[in-house]
């Protein structure tokens, strides 16, 4: 058998796993581009492949099986990109949306300020509390105690930690975020802090383009981030203060539970949990570092 039919037996086969793939509805993402690709998409690739291996296992030219081979290519690929643009929006779209469903009233420091913005984004946390079999709410009063649940918060002293869980560099790359910049100080590193600023202001405080470039901004990345740092430090330290506090100052204080930080985040857990039972009237706003509302009055109930 010869290198050709061999190879068109090979574009058959991964037609029919692509169809399969489909059929049982299996989610594939490519790893490059980073989109999910569509079902639409799978029929493509599926009929591409197999059109492509028909004709490599006939006696059809090799130039015209590498000119449709290379149509094919071109064709997938201005679909994948297509594809991407529009999740792209979609996700934009998911971000605008959150934030005219779940409204704004109380002052940026008041404990249901910092609950409201915090709430925004309830479904992620939500999720991955449970996933990694977090206590409930603790995500949530972390949020609330770091960044007053303002994603695109960085810290008041500006010495470098950002986001929704105010992640240092170091810290947040071996988590795996990705960190706009070179810096990899776990403690504080005013030139990065001063690098940060200027680049939100660069992009105009759009959480969209600053997730793409720092993911400590990426509401999921960090809360997954966020999560895996406090399982494994509870892992090793096996008390959820004790996590708390290493989370942190790096290794928990002796009297972990006393300290103003574990006590504000559970203090913040707690109002969030019995605040996430009630109903509640907002008004609406999109995030912002100042915390003004505007007058687009809207009622919320959970």
């Amino acid at each position: 058998m010869n290198n050709r039919k061999i190879l068109g037996m090979a574009f058959v086969c991964i037609s029919i796993l692509i169809s399969l793939a489909n059929i049982f509805s299996v989610k594939m993402t490519g790893a490059v581009v980073g989109v999910s690709v569509k079902s639409s998409l799978l029929i493509i690739l599926s009929f591409v492949f197999f059109f492509v291996g028909l004709l490599l296992l006939s006696r059809v030219g090799k130039g015209l099986a590498a000119l449709v081979l290379t149509g094919a290519t071109i064709y997938a690929g201005h679909k994948i990109h297509k594809s991407a643009k529009e999740d792209e929006a979609n996700n934009q779209a998911k971000v605008e949306n959150v934030n005219e469903i779940v409204k704004i009233t109380a002052p940026y420091w008041k404990d249901e300020g910092r609950f409201q913005r915090t709430y925004r984004w309830d479904k992620i946390l939500d999720e991955t509390e449970q996933k990694y079999e977090l206590p409930k709410g603790i995500l949530k009063g972390l949020a609330m105690r770091e960044s007053y649940g303002d994603p695109l918060k960085l810290n008041s002293r500006k010495d470098g930690g950002a986001g929704l869980f105010m992640f240092q560099p170091r810290i947040a790359k071996h988590y795996g975020l990705k960190v706009y910049g070179d810096s990899n100080k776990s403690s504080a590193d005013t030139a990065h802090g001063r690098q940060l600023k200027e680049l939100i202001t660069e992009k105009k405080y759009d959480y969209i383009k600053m997730a793409k470039v720092d993911e400590r901004f990426d509401i999921r990345k960090s809360a997954e981030a966020a999560a895996r740092y406090l399982r494994d430090d509870y892992n090793k330290y096996g008390s959820w203060d004790k996590a708390l506090s290493a989370y942190n100052q790096g290794r928990p204080a002796p009297n972990a539970k006393d300290t103003e930080h574990v006590k504000k985040v559970t203090e913040f857990q707690e109002y969030y949990n019995e605040r996430d039972k009630k109903d509640y009237t907002y008004i609406a706003q999109k995030p912002n570092t100042k915390g003004y509302v505007n007058n687009k009055k809207s009622k919320g109930k959970r």
